[in-house]
C-alpha cells in the first residue's frame, strides 16, 4: 500500500506528464481543486477538474519539467513545495514556486489547494499561452460553457 506522499507524489507524476486522464483517476468523484491565486471557484468534480487542467495544453504547453523541493505527510493531508517549468514550442519556459495542500480520504484526493505568485507566473507567459486561453475560451463560450472552475 502506498503512503499519502507516494500517491501525490504519483499523481504529480501524471500532471507532469500531461497526462491528465491518469491525473483525473487519483480524485474522489466529488473532488475540489483550487488555485488561489485565479479568481474563481473551485473546480468540483473529475470532469470540472479535467477541464480546468486542460488549460494548460489549450495555453500550448507542450511538456513540463518539476522538481518536488519538500513533500510531508501527516494524517489525511500532504504539502508539497515544489517548483515546475512549462515549455512552449517558441521556446519560452516560465519557471513557478508553488507551495499546496492535498487532502486525501481513502487513498484519493478530495481537496487539492495550489498558492503561488500569479504575477511571477504571468510576468513570463508568452503570447501563445494567452492567445490559446483565449482561443479555449471562446470555444467553451460557444459550447454555452466558461473559463472551467
Amino acid at each position: 500500500m502506498l503512503s499519502d506522499a507516494e500517491i501525490v507524489e504519483a499523481f504529480f507524476e501524471a500532471i507532469y506528464r500531461l497526462d491528465f486522464d491518469a491525473a483525473v483517476e487519483f480524485f474522489t468523484e466529488d473532488a475540489s481543486y483550487h488555485d488561489l491565486p485565479v479568481p474563481t471557484d473551485p473546480a468540483v468534480g473529475k470532469e470540472a477538474i479535467r477541464r480546468k487542467l486542460d488549460f494548460m495544453i489549450a495555453g500550448g504547453v507542450t511538456s513540463m519539467d518539476y522538481e518536488i523541493r519538500n513533500i510531508l505527510g501527516g494524517g489525511d493531508t500532504v504539502l508539497v513545495e515544489r517548483t515546475e517549468t512549462w515549455h512552449f514550442p517558441s521556446g519560452v519556459t516560465p519557471t513557478l514556486r508553488v507551495m499546496c495542500t492535498i487532502e486525501l480520504n481513502d487513498d484519493k484526493i478530495v481537496a487539492w489547494r495550489e498558492y503561488w505568485n500569479g504575477e511571477e507566473l504571468m510576468s513570463q507567459m508568452p503570447p501563445e499561452f494567452f492567445q490559446g486561453v483565449e482561443h479555449a475560451l471562446g470555444e467553451s463560450e460557444v459550447g454555452g460553457g466558461a473559463m472551467p472552475q
